[in-house]
């Protein structure tokens, strides 16, 4: 009886009865369709280009003897073009075991500008400068420079092919940075003379070890 009266009552009372308690509907997941999933999880991201197209090949150079000075390390140039075929197999070869056996080809002994030479076409003055001549199978060519900018070899990626003249020798890309990389600096003299300095002016000598990478 009570609960049959409730409506009434709430009525009287300016109230309406309150609605039965719901369950909120379960939220709505879009998905995209399957085609669209599957072509998206099989196209290829687009490899990085080792060769800046829009860089100013100077400047990076520039930038690269200026490091080399700071280490006290040497500048390779890579002179090439994304779209040649050899500079890619290039790119590979050189993070090859033997290449980086006592070293990091990129960073513990050289400071490497890649500069783009387009179809023969791009950043030839530049490349005169330093004694270098491009000619078409040629690319990618290298160039050693001292940490004062001084060219110290240049060489043509033909004379590292590997044999039958089909991708590269790394063993040949090696001995190649092996020779012209920076000799380890004296550290005896500069070490012997501070010591006599310290001994001179009563002071502790603080000895520093470090290294290029």
């Amino acid at each position: 009886m009570v609960l049959q009266l409730l409506p009434v009552l709430l009525a009287m009372a300016g109230q309406t009865a309150l609605p039965p308690q719901q369950t909120p509907p379960p939220p709505v997941v879009r998905t995209a369709p399957a085609a669209v999933i599957a072509a998206t999880a099989q196209t290829p991201r687009p490899a990085p280009k080792l060769y800046s197209e829009d860089a100013d090949a100077k400047a990076a150079v520039a930038a690269a003897i200026k490091a080399a000075d700071t280490d006290d390390i040497r500048v390779l140039i890579n002179w090439g073009a994304n779209d040649d075929p050899r500079c890619a197999e290039f790119a590979v070869a050189q993070r090859a075991r033997e290449v980086n056996a006592t070293y990091s080809f990129f960073s513990d002994e050289y400071k490497v500008a890649n500069v783009d030479v387009g179809h023969l076409d791009k950043n030839l003055d530049l490349a005169k400068s330093y004694g270098v001549r491009l000619e078409a199978g040629s690319l990618p060519m290298l160039t050693v420079l001292d940490d004062q900018g001084q060219v110290l070899a240049n060489i043509s990626s033909k004379a590292l092919a590997a044999a039958g003249g089909t991708g590269f020798d790394s063993a040949k890309i090696a001995a190649f940075l092996t020779q012209y990389k920076a000799p380890a600096p004296d550290a005896i003299a500069p070490f012997e003379a501070a010591v006599k300095q310290a001994k001179r002016e009563g002071k502790t000598l603080f000895v520093w070890f470090s290294a290029p990478w």
